[in-house]
């Protein structure tokens, strides 16, 4: 699978915790890319855990999670016919 979905700062992106499961997921805008350890970080927008979104309070101010095709079980999604782990949604 080749992985076309370039992540840059300022993206806003939906992270999904799990492959294949579209209810366990936060959403960011990326502040970071880093091309040492192929990951980008994100300040949290917004988090759902099994579809329940959590409230501000309780959201962590960032998260970071490997790139699009950098994830031992990125090939996945295309197996169970899912969307990709990680998305720019604006």
């Amino acid at each position: 699978m080749k992985y076309e979905i370039e992540i840059k700062v300022g993206d806003v992106v939906k992270s999904l915790d799990f492959v294949g499961i579209s209810n366990c997921f936060f959403v960011g805008v990326v502040t970071s890319v880093s091309s040492e350890d192929n990951t980008f970080r994100a300040r949290t927008v917004k988090r759902v855990w099994e579809g329940v979104a959590f409230n501000e309070q309780s959201l962590p101010i960032n998260f970071s999670a490997p790139l699009p095709g950098c994830h031992f079980f990125d090939d996945l999604a295309e197996e169970k016919n899912a969307e990709p782990r990680v998305q720019v949604v604006a």
